[in-house]
């Protein structure tokens, strides 16, 4: 049996972001659901620690991190500059897809003709990480001024919505939580730009600032026993099919 954390004498404070089915916000507090919230409420739950959660734009929550005012974060991906700043648990897996809007031309399907399409805007939430596929691309449009940036996924897909941008990269499963009822769903179409299928690896953030390795460890643990013993698939099952949960597992 995997011993459990030790809680600090003060609740674990713990941002979220807004992410579809990883979390979605009820009006804007830390009091809506998604994978990310039932796996906190998991930890929650073993280890006796209480949680002070909120969710907040990515970018806020890396000013937040960098001033040692949060102890963790959910869903981030791994960078060099990262790892330097926090002990990283991996959760879960996905694959980018690439969303072309409305008013994106029809005709407009790979990323070949996006390339050449050079009026077209790409749109990305300020302070994300893709991959190492999608990165160097929007590093490249952002040059040439093709880049637009939004705070958090429902602005982002509001755009795309809106014809501001004519394509976003985003997770499965993720879009369809911000797409107004007004708006046909199929005027949304998925592209997947990225056929060597590189993965995106979410981790449990955990500031170095504020835990020891040793400390951080135990959480680490806990979140592999979470996934041993089949509660983390439970998880994934809640939000998508017993095969996209099944992969989804890191």
């Amino acid at each position: 049996m995997t011993a459990a954390p030790k809680c600090p004498p003060q609740p674990l404070k713990l941002d979220f972001i807004e992410l579809g089915i990883y979390f979605k916000s009820e009006r804007g507090i830390a009091a809506g659901n998604g994978i990310d919230r039932d796996l906190v409420d998991e930890l929650s739950k073993r280890s006796g620690c209480i949680f002070d959660a909120k969710v907040q734009p990515r970018a806020r929550t890396w000013l937040e991190l960098k001033a040692g005012r949060i102890d963790m974060m959910t869903a981030t991906l791994s960078t060099p500059e990262r790892e330097e700043q926090l002990w990283l648990f991996p959760y879960v897996r996905s694959h980018h897809v690439i969303l072309l809007g409305p008013s994106t031309p029809t005709t407009l399907h790979t990323l070949e003709q996006f390339q050449v399409a050079r009026s077209l805007k790409f749109g990305v939430v300020r302070g994300f990480v893709h991959s190492a596929f999608y990165d160097p691309l929007i590093a490249a449009w952002a040059q040439e001024d093709r880049v637009r940036v939004y705070a958090d996924e429902a602005h982002l897909v509001n755009a795309l919505m809106q014809g501001e941008v004519a394509a976003v990269t985003t997770y499965p499963g993720v879009f369809q939580f911000y797409i107004n009822a007004r708006v046909n769903p199929n005027s949304v179409r998925m592209a997947d730009w990225d056929k060597s299928n590189l993965q995106a690896v979410g981790n449990l953030g955990i500031s170095k600032a504020r835990f020891t390795h040793a400390e951080a460890h135990e959480w680490g643990m806990l979140i592999r026993a979470i996934q041993q013993d089949g509660t983390l698939l439970k998880i994934y099952r809640k939000y998508v099919g017993a095969h996209e949960a099944q992969n989804m597992l890191p």
